[in-house]
């Protein structure tokens, strides 16, 4: 119910800035795709790559775009790729830790004497 408020907000204020967008910028300034650590032994992929991969796997994850039709665009990552991302990386630990990094950002930057003294929203 939110969502689409949100997006509309989003676009009114930049209508040429995707969700994609404000991920990646998101993740430039707090790095939250650093709690995404590996389940397996060792970690074979080159932060880089993994951080593109994973931002473009939580992308198709969290809008039901899904992971086949995010590979599908034009980025040079294929849907095995992040296949592989989403089975190795995401789960809910990850999950719970990077987005109480980010929303533990946003408390250090709202302004209070808009949003007020509470925690919720």
């Amino acid at each position: 119910m939110n969502l689409p408020r949100l997006k509309g907000e989003l676009l009114r204020r930049w209508p040429m800035t995707s969700l994609l967008d404000i991920m990646k910028e998101t993740d430039l300034r707090i790095g939250f795709t650093e709690q995404f650590k590996t389940v397996a032994n060792r970690e074979i992929l080159d932060r880089e790559t993994l951080q593109k991969r994973l931002i473009l796997s939580l992308y198709g994850l969290g809008t039901n775009t899904g992971l086949k039709r995010v590979s599908a665009g034009d980025h040079g990552e294929s849907y095995k790729d992040l296949l592989y991302v989403r089975h190795k990386f995401i789960h809910k630990d990850n999950l719970r830790n990077a987005i109480a990094d980010v929303v533990n950002h946003i408390f250090k930057v709202r302004m209070q004497e808009v949003w007020g003294e509470g925690t919720t929203s």
